[in-house]
């Protein structure tokens, strides 16, 4: 009789301790999963059907209780308001600008000085990658050095415009998403 109570015994310990493992370890995920944004971007550009969608997870759609949340402000500042954020886009430092109309947002712009040579070669990689044509401009001055690279992409509903800048010996990559429906 002892030994099936020890067995049984045995048996409810190794449950208890394998539940008790997954409890934690859901407990520990929930806690990561809790960080409402970490601003950690790995893919900056979002896609659907050869299109882009959004920049930086951030759509026109988005509420602005989810914007609030996002820069950690209160609701009635988002509107009408320029959000201004430091971002890490993989384990490099830029800035998220995000303009916000009455009830739309009008533009995302992201601003980077770290690393942009392979940032920019990612972008534009991505971009053609999803059928995505850029025009390309160049600014001169009057020596015929390069100031600034311009590419553009404009549909009926948004343009996006990349500029990488060369200015005093470094280079800065803005990539500007901007909504043509909202601005009409």
């Amino acid at each position: 009789m002892r030994v099936i109570r020890f067995i049984v015994f045995a048996c409810f310990l190794v449950i208890f301790i394998v539940i008790a493992n997954i409890i934690h370890k859901n407990i520990n995920s929930y806690e990561v999963v809790d960080i409402k944004n970490p601003f950690t971007y790995y893919n900056l550009i979002a896609y659907s059907n050869n299109d882009i969608k959004s920049l930086a997870s951030l759509s026109f759609r988005d509420s602005f209780e989810s914007l609030s949340d996002m820069f950690g402000i209160d609701t009635a500042f988002v509107v009408n308001n320029i959000l201004k954020k430091d971002i890490k886009i993989r384990e490099d430092d830029a800035e998220l600008v995000v303009f916000t109309g009455s009830n739309y947002i009008s533009q995302i712009t992201v601003n980077s000085y770290d690393n942009i040579e392979t940032l920019f070669e990612n972008i534009l990689n991505s971009l053609n990658s999803n059928n995505i044509q850029l025009e390309k401009h160049s600014l001169d001055d009057e020596e015929g050095n390069i100031l600034a690279e311009i590419y553009t992409h404009k549909t009926d509903s948004y343009k996006i415009v990349i500029t990488k800048s060369y200015i005093s010996n470094s280079s800065n990559l803005s990539i500007d998403y901007v909504n043509l429906l909202a601005l009409q």
